[in-house]
């Protein structure tokens, strides 16, 4: 390697820039040319006395008057941000006129269905009276009587009149052995006295005393309601499950109680 080939690497030498390889080729060079050896000492020392100079101080005003102008530039090149709209222009009848009149036509018609249910009376409470007073019609008050022909209502009726508690309290067969039973003992021993038995009702219309809660002082009466609650199915005392629309089997508390009412003579007219 020749010194003129040293005149872009030796200033390089300090830098750590050079490749291995080539700072072996400068370091053969430097071993054997003195002269490339002083220039690099003369670098060396350059270097050393550029880094002991102290640095330039740049007046206040020298250095606020560059900040301004760099501020400006920067701001002539930097767009400020602005707001544009994406949709087209469009005509005011679209834009305010439309979307306006389809919200108060809107509202007024909100508010005129509110005062309309509001002020007009639903008829649905009328049906439903209606149905109630049809029910309370239907549902007959059975006292026992020694004439039959008093109870002209059919199981059926009886047990549609019901519906509503059918489910809790069995409706009885006004045709049945319970209804008949009750005949029998106004004419029995069985004055203002009662009998109160638990009794489980089947869901073909009999049923069986479960428990006596309180018997009677007709020692027969007992026994008669055990016959007149399991007596032929066709003459059941309970109508069956499927008019009721209950469960097969439901426990209830039977009560029979015989009073003795005497009628008023008519008063005098005048």
């Amino acid at each position: 390697m020749k010194c003129q080939d040293l005149q872009f690497e030796l200033p390089l030498y300090f830098d750590d820039v050079l490749s291995p390889a080539e700072v072996a080729k400068i370091d053969e060079h430097l071993a054997e040319c003195p002269l490339c050896r002083r220039r690099l000492a003369d670098m060396q020392e350059l270097r050393q006395a550029m880094r002991s100079l102290a640095r330039p101080v740049i007046p206040a005003r020298t250095l606020a008057a560059i900040r301004t102008a760099v501020a400006e530039k920067a701001h002539i090149r930097i767009p400020a941000p602005g707001f544009r709209l994406i949709e087209s222009k469009r005509n005011w009848v679209d834009t305010w006129l439309i979307p306006y009149a389809v919200g108060s036509v809107a509202s007024v018609m909100i508010c005129f269905t509110l005062l309309w249910f509001l002020l007009v009376p639903p008829q649905t409470f009328e049906i439903v009276s209606e149905r109630q007073r049809s029910s309370e019609a239907m549902s007959e008050i059975m006292l026992a009587s020694t004439n039959p022909d008093v109870i002209d209502i059919s199981p059926l009726q009886y047990a549609n009149a019901r519906l509503s508690v059918a489910g809790e309290s069995p409706s009885i067969n006004p045709q049945g052995a319970l209804v008949a039973l009750t005949r029998s003992l106004m004419r029995g021993e069985m004055n203002d006295d009662e009998v109160v038995v638990v009794a489980d009702v089947f869901g073909n219309g009999l049923a069986r005393i479960a428990e006596v809660v309180e018997p009677s002082h007709d020692k027969k009466a007992i026994v008669e309601l055990q016959k007149a609650l399991q007596s032929d199915p066709d003459f059941a005392p309970f109508v069956p499950a499927s008019m009721d629309r209950r469960s097969g089997s439901v426990r209830v508390v039977l009560k029979l109680q015989s009073v003795n009412v005497e009628a008023e003579s008519d008063p005098p007219a005048f």
